[in-house]
């Protein structure tokens, strides 16, 4: 009979995200580090995606509502589970994945220790996984500047509907970059980036996973990530983005399937496609540094795109792909 730990990681293996075993257990060993027994036990009475009060949980447990509540209150402050009010003031809890749940929400309780276990999972799980599965986990969206001739733009794929459509702002800190920082690798990239909406952002102020912004600190936050040259990132579906992180090529775990894996598939790319300027490009290559995975070089005398690893629409125009502000190694200042 399976014990409660394998239990829940058949449980989180069911999410399109995938839980799976691996052979060296690792995700048992993170299973164990995480969950009480009695917290396992609970979750499993949780719905995916479905909020519930805990008068519902509680009944279908079995268990007393206070116990359940105290219980629950405690799961979600341990970024184990998801919790919200409603608009009666009533906590609603449900579950969620892995990744995007789980893990990032082990922001502010990571070290060498649990790093290392959530990396060989990763390697040993959460790749494989993605080799096997065939839905893509995340979405590139576009930078709508440089999205030309285009009759129309999905709501779900323009950065600004995706702000405007909130009133509530987080940013947390991107949990790739800090994962390599401490342990003494990465970028200089902007550590502060990856954004939170709606109720996922009252999520992140209330457990301090992140601080809340304005919705015009939250578009100067996405300005300095276009300038930084890094990808915005968000859930594969055409509904509501309760995320936006920005992503780097070499720390990102989702750019990773592409960089790192080549398993570009593992990604739903933008609905749009890179193109040369072969008149005005001057092959000044600022482009190809900017690019984050690697997807542009020079072939005298022509660029070649790699259409396997096209994920987002960069315009090469103008003598470059850069439009302004310029970054300083571009050369072409303001004008």
């Amino acid at each position: 009979m399976a014990n409660i730990y394998e239990k829940v990681q058949e449980r989180l293996d069911k999410f399109p995200q995938g839980f799976p075993k691996t052979k060296s257990g690792a995700e048992m060993d993170i299973l164990k580090k995480l969950f009480t027994p009695e917290e396992a036990e609970i979750m499993l009475f949780l719905r995916p995606f479905l909020p519930e009060p805990v008068s519902m949980i509680a009944e279908r447990a079995g268990r007393d509502e206070n116990e359940v509540a105290e219980i629950l209150y405690r799961m979600s402050k341990k970024g184990l589970i998801f919790r919200f009010k409603s608009p009666e003031q009533q906590f609603m809890y449900f579950l969620i994945p892995w990744v995007i749940g789980i893990w990032e929400f082990q922001l502010k309780n990571l070290n060498p220790e649990n790093i290392k276990l959530y990396e060989r999972y990763f390697e040993e799980g959460m790749v494989q996984e993605r080799k096997r599965s065939k839905t893509p986990g995340g979405r590139i969206i576009p930078v709508e500047k440089e999205i030309q001739g285009m009759a129309e733009i999905q709501p779900y794929e323009k950065v600004s509907e995706i702000i405007n459509s909130h009133t509530k702002f987080a940013v947390a800190e991107c949990i790739c970059r800090k994962e390599k920082r401490i342990m003494g690798e990465g970028c200089e990239k902007p550590l502060e980036a990856c954004m939170a909406f709606g109720p996922m952002a009252d999520y992140a102020i209330e457990n301090g996973l992140g601080r809340e912004i304005s919705k015009e600190e939250a578009r100067q936050i996405l300005i300095n990530a276009e300038k930084e040259g890094l990808v915005h990132f968000s859930s594969n579906h055409s509904g509501a983005k309760m995320f936006i992180c920005n992503c780097c090529g070499c720390c990102c775990k989702a750019l990773g399937f592409i960089t790192k894996y080549n398993l570009p598939a593992a990604i739903a790319k933008a609905n749009y496609y890179a193109r040369v300027n072969e008149e005005t490009c001057s092959a000044c290559e600022v482009c190809v540094g900017r690019c984050q995975v690697k997807a542009i070089q020079i072939q005298p005398p022509f660029f070649r795109l790699w259409e396997r690893k096209r994920i987002r629409n960069i315009l090469l125009r103008r003598k470059c792909s850069i439009t302004p502000p310029y970054p300083p190694e571009c050369g072409r200042g303001e004008g």
